[in-house]
């Protein structure tokens, strides 16, 4: 299958909205990332589909050396300017696709990622390059969300509302720990795994969702796609989707966002 097109629209999708106030709610998972693989000062890092650059800027706080790769211009460009701020300018954002990546050979004791990579639609690619830049003995630690946890139940009402493309794998696959063991093949020794749940606090439903709506790339992007009673619809079932978490206590929103963090070391 040719994605080219569709990685086009992907790219265009993930600049709408305001995607660094939806990467302030997953500090609780990046940290935990950033736990599990345990870097060490002056390993070589890549964090990839670094998105806003959170993990990235977390990689160099620990004393890494950062390489930071995004298909998206404009989430780099945040980035870039999140990482100045924070006295990380030293940190070398490139744009470039998880499938292809423009680097070289074994240039990595270690690769991240925190949910960015599980987008991308070619996974075996994906697999292939995780393999390729990541020396022997180094290892990979990324962040999936889970296929039966709350951020899957989003997308499968957004895709009940705007169907995507056929033929393409689901991103959840990398939460799947059957699913990451048949994609990293023998490239890599026997994964472990860490479960997860990162929620998301609001008010209300409504509360998440006028969050979601207006910052979230993919979400903005179903919005813009529907009018009058279809767009209504939409924003009935997720509501109603949310007011499944609220808590008995206080009548607020928990909404439970579970991953998985795998952790693999290069054969």
């Amino acid at each position: 299958m040719d994605y080219s097109e569709l990685k086009k629209k992907q790219r265009a999708t993930w600049a709408l909205g305001e995607y660094d106030r939806i990467a302030d709610g997953l500090t609780v998972s990046t940290d935990q990332t950033l736990r599990v693989a345990r870097i060490r000062p002056g390993e070589r890092v890549l964090d990839l589909a670094t998105g806003t650059g959170i993990t990235a800027i977390a990689a160099r706080e620990r004393g890494a050396r950062v390489t930071a790769v995004d298909l998206t211009p404009e989430l780099l460009d945040v980035a870039r300017a999140k990482a100045q701020a924070e006295g990380y300018g030293d940190i070398d954002f490139r744009e470039g696709d998880a499938e292809s990546l423009p680097l070289p050979d074994g240039a990595f004791d270690v690769v991240l990622s925190t949910c960015g990579h599980m987008f991308a639609p070619d996974q075996p690619r994906v697999a292939a390059e995780l393999a390729r830049v990541t020396r022997p003995g180094g290892r990979v630690v990324f962040l999936a969300w889970t296929p039966e946890g709350g951020l899957a139940g989003w997308f499968r009402i957004t895709n009940r509302h705007v169907p995507p493309p056929p033929g393409v794998a689901s991103p959840f696959n990398w939460g799947d720990p059957a699913k990451v063991r048949e994609l990293l093949g023998s490239a890599f020794g026997e994964p472990a795994f860490v479960h997860g749940d990162c929620p998301q606090f609001g008010d209300s439903p409504e509360d998440i969702w006028n969050l979601f709506s207006t910052r979230y790339g993919p979400t903005v992007r179903a919005v813009s796609a529907l009018q009058g009673d279809a767009l209504q619809a939409f924003r009935r079932d997720m509501l109603d989707y949310l007011a499944g978490y609220r808590a008995a206590a206080d009548g607020k929103i928990r909404w439970g966002r579970e991953y998985l963090i795998t952790r693999a070391l290069r054969a």
